[in-house]
C-alpha cells in the first residue's frame, strides 16, 4: 500500500539520484537531520522553502548545532558544497528542479529526508497510510528508506509536474501545493 501512495511505478525509470528518508512526523525527520549534524560536521542542510530552512536551522539553534549547515537552495553555489555531503531537507515538488539543481553533484545517491505529514506526501493520501504505520509499530525516529519509496515520490511529482501550466513560487511547500494545485 505504501509503495502504491503515488500510483504506479515506472517499470523504466530506475536511475534516480536521490535515496529518500521518509519519516512519520517533521518533528522525527528533524531529529534525524539534527542526529546527522552531530555525528558528522561535514553534511549540509538543503531546503527549497523558506520556511523550512528558518524552522530547521532554529531547532538546530536550539541543540547549539550550527545553524550554516543549514542553506536555501537560491543561496547555494559550488563553493558551500566543497567537502560538504549534501543532504536535502524536503523534496520539491516538481522533480525537473531537483534534477536541475543536482545534474553536476558529485555524489550517486543524495539522501532527501522527507516526512509523511507534509504537504506534498498528504496531497497523496498520506493521511490514510500514517495510522496504518502506527498501528503496524513503526516508531517515529524509524525512517522508511526503499528504493521504491524514492520511485514512487518521483513519479508523484511528474503527476503534479503535468497539472502545472505556469509555476507559482511560495516561502513554504504548503503555500507551493495551494497555489500551484487549485482543485
Amino acid at each position: 500500500m505504501l509503495f502504491n501512495l503515488f500510483g504506479k511505478k515506472d517499470a523504466g525509470d530506475d536511475t534516480h539520484v536521490f535515496t529518500d528518508r521518509a519519516y512519520i512526523s517533521t518533528a522525527a525527520k528533524m531529529n534525524a537531520c539534527a542526529a546527522l549534524a552531530k555525528n558528522d560536521d561535514n553534511y549540509i542542510f538543503i531546503c527549497w522553502f523558506a520556511d523550512t530552512a528558518s524552522a530547521l536551522k532554529n531547532f538546530f539553534k536550539q541543540l547549539a548545532l550550527d545553524e550554516n549547515l543549514v542553506i536555501e537552495t537560491h543561496h547555494l553555489h559550488g563553493s558551500k558544497l566543497q567537502g560538504k555531503t549534501p543532504v536535502f531537507a524536503e523534496h520539491y515538488p516538481l522533480h525537473e528542479k531537483e534534477i536541475e539543481l543536482v545534474k553536476n553533484w558529485g555524489p550517486e545517491k543524495i539522501i532527501v529526508m522527507s516526512a509523511l505529514d507534509e504537504p506534498i506526501f498528504k496531497y497523496f493520501g498520506s493521511d490514510k497510510i500514517l495510522p496504518l504505520l502506527k498501528m503496524m509499530g513503526m516508531k517515529e525516529d524509524e525512517p522508511i528508506e526503499h528504493s521504491m519509496v524514492s520511485k514512487s515520490i518521483i513519479n508523484g511529482q511528474k503527476k503534479i509536474s503535468q497539472m502545472i501550466v505556469t509555476e507559482h513560487l511560495a516561502d513554504s511547500q504548503s503555500k507551493w501545493m495551494q497555489k500551484n494545485l487549485k482543485g
